[in-house]
């Protein structure tokens, strides 16, 4: 997993005496001279470059704004989707995002951007600046337009499974010591670490930390809500999860109609409740404890499943709670019907744990 730098993003001001190397150094969070990926996209998002980047703001991109905004002299036939000549707003969106903006500009493939290769993305970020764009995100979550982000506003601007699927960028469930101790210190890494195996997985976090208290952890002055610099670590991860979700790419071997997002017919059609338990029972004990299923549950799911409240769940309290098509259903967040984006990730998870199993144990567990 690359660098998780999201709770230290700094906001600039809108100062147009500000030198390219100025924005440069609110853009490279950790101080090494370089952009990652992460960094980048916690920065800023795709709609704030979008309007950054067309200055008359008449909600379409000719051929040079395309070019000036992605960088790639090929890219704008492919954009305008209805031939009009004209790109607008939604077919930009369509046609192209943050992260390949970024991977455009990655010439060695390297995962971050120095010297000429982080030009682009510098130039974006003070224009969306000096534009006066640099606080919409912020008050995309600022319902109420105070200018200050209670509780409530974050938990409805994105939650848990979303952070976790937007940080997790090997996709492999955890983060490592460095992380958490980079963001929360040494002792919230050893309260977390319950297994002592040097990393932290999602049970593990959510077990100590959910979204209210993340909230709490960076409200300072204890005052319930955030105002200035205190917002900036909670605007970073919120742009990481819109950037991140844009990005998403749906995995084919599940996505079989290839239409980009999945539905419960293609998730049932590739897994089973007891494949999942299996997979996922290392000691095969036939049960699950609290902190393994907060990985994949909350904490009300996990109290439905634990009938006798003994703090673990067997294989069969899960059967008599949950299969497949009602877990999909729960991770169908918007309840469109369709896992689309961030939504994928927990089913994902489970499907690679599966495949996982039977490769290293040479059976089916069907």
């Amino acid at each position: 997993m690359g660098p998780f730098l999201l709770f230290f993003v700094a906001m600039a001001t809108a100062s147009p005496v500000k030198r390219q190397e100025d924005f440069f150094g609110l853009m490279d969070l950790n101080g090494d001279n370089r952009l990652w990926r992460s960094e980048v996209m916690a920065s800023m998002t795709m709609d704030q470059a979008i309007f950054a980047m067309d200055p008359d703001g008449d909600g379409f991109f000719n051929i040079l704004q395309v070019y000036q905004l992605t960088d790639d002299p090929n890219i704008f036939p492919l954009l305008d989707t209805n031939s009009d000549g004209r790109v607008s707003y939604d077919e930009v969106r369509l046609g192209t995002n943050m992260a390949r903006i970024f991977d455009r500009e990655d010439t060695n493939g390297d995962g971050f951007l120095d010297g000429p290769e982080a030009e682009k993305m510098v130039l974006i970020y003070a224009e969306v600046i000096v534009s006066g764009h640099g606080f919409m995100s912020r008050d995309m979550i600022d319902t109420n337009g105070d200018q200050v982000l209670s509780k409530d506003e974050m938990l409805n601007a994105m939650s848990q499974d979303q952070v976790f699927a937007a940080t997790d960028l090997d996709r492999d469930g955890h983060y490592t010591q460095p992380q958490i101790e980079g963001n929360f210190g040494a002792t919230i890494y050893q309260t977390m670490d319950v297994n002592a195996d040097a990393e932290v997985s999602f049970g593990e976090f959510r077990k100590v930390m959910d979204m209210g208290g993340l909230f709490d952890f960076f409200d300072a002055d204890a005052s319930g809500s955030l105002e200035g610099d205190e917002q900036n670590s909670m605007i970073g991860v919120y742009n990481l999860v819109l950037n991140a979700g844009a990005a998403w790419i749906t995995d084919p071997t599940l996505d079989t109609d290839g239409d980009g997002k999945l539905s419960k017919q293609e998730v049932m059609n590739v897994m089973t409740l007891d494949q999942i338990m299996v997979a996922n029972d290392p000691d095969a004990d036939g049960q699950f404890t609290e902190i393994e299923l907060l990985s994949f549950f909350d904490r009300d799911y996990f109290m439905r499943m634990d009938a006798d409240g003994d703090g673990f769940v067997t294989f069969a309290e899960m059967r008599a709670v949950v299969d497949v098509g009602p877990y999909f259903d729960y991770c169908d967040a918007d309840g469109s019907g369709f896992l689309e984006g961030l939504e994928q990730n927990k089913v994902v998870l489970l499907y690679y744990s599966i495949l996982a199993y039977q490769q290293n144990n040479g059976v089916n567990t069907k």
